[in-house]
């Protein structure tokens, strides 16, 4: 049976997008749970973990991007994704 997935909207809110800084913080963040969390924009969905594919999604300000998380702590691998971007990435 397939696991089931865990999906929320996210808005990119700081000023400078999903930079380096911003993407290590996510990346940082989804490695502390047993989870897998894939983050989508458009049709370019990437591995929360992976930097580089976390960069090449060029995610600017107001953009909406898509976590979507599976695993045992799914819930709680999305909520601090989440937070993370409500935060602003501690930015503004």
């Amino acid at each position: 049976m397939p696991e089931p997935t865990l999906k929320r909207t996210v808005t990119v809110a700081n000023r400078a997008g999903l930079h380096a800084r911003a993407a290590v913080m996510v990346v940082t963040e989804a490695r502390k749970f047993d989870a897998r969390v894939v983050i989508t924009k458009r049709l370019h969905e990437v591995e929360a973990t992976d930097i580089l594919q976390l960069m090449s999604l060029g995610a600017a300000q107001g953009e909406q991007l898509s976590l979507e998380g599976s695993g045992n702590e799914a819930q709680a691998a999305v909520d601090a994704l989440e937070q993370l971007f409500l935060r602003k990435f501690d930015e503004d």
